[in-house]
């Protein structure tokens, strides 16, 4: 098992190389944190500031200063959330859409190409079985550092 969780972690590897690799290009005006936070948006969806931090690994501090300055450039709009005392929903808009559109668009078409080519030879359920492996990592680490922290 050790030899298969090394070769899917370094495909993983491979990945988030192949992305870091081309999100930063001294051409392209955006950072990482940057881009990551248009793409999270770029689904169409309503987002808080809490999920995107949470579920995109970009520190709350970071998304708050980019989501004033992309407000303030009129990209996005941030309202707060009933019962919430200081989370907001950030939803891009109609000026945010265009300019994610024409900065992901090398991104989507290299993701589309190479998952063209990889559904001609596997299936889709190679997505689902990395969504469960990374549900099972992710409670198989919590379970390990609950053990590791008694042991102290």
């Amino acid at each position: 098992m050790r030899i298969e969780a090394r070769r899917l972690i370094f495909a993983l590897t491979k990945i988030d190389a192949s992305y870091l690799v081309n999100v930063n290009n001294k051409e392209l005006s955006l950072s990482e944190a940057e881009y990551c936070f248009m793409y999270a948006l770029d689904d169409g969806l309503p987002h808080s500031q809490k999920e995107i931090s949470s579920e995109w690994l970009i520190p709350k501090t970071t998304l708050n200063a980019i989501a004033k300055r992309w407000e303030k450039a009129g990209l996005l709009t941030l309202e707060p959330i009933p019962g919430k005392r200081r989370e907001m929903r950030i939803a891009l808009t109609e000026a945010g859409q265009k300019y994610a559109r024409e900065i992901l668009s090398f991104i989507y078409e290299a993701e589309e190409k190479a998952l063209r080519q990889t559904l001609k030879r596997y299936s889709t359920e190679f997505i689902d079985a990395l969504e469960y492996f990374g549900s099972r990592l992710k409670e198989a680490f919590e379970e390990a550092k609950e053990a590791f922290d008694e042991l102290k």
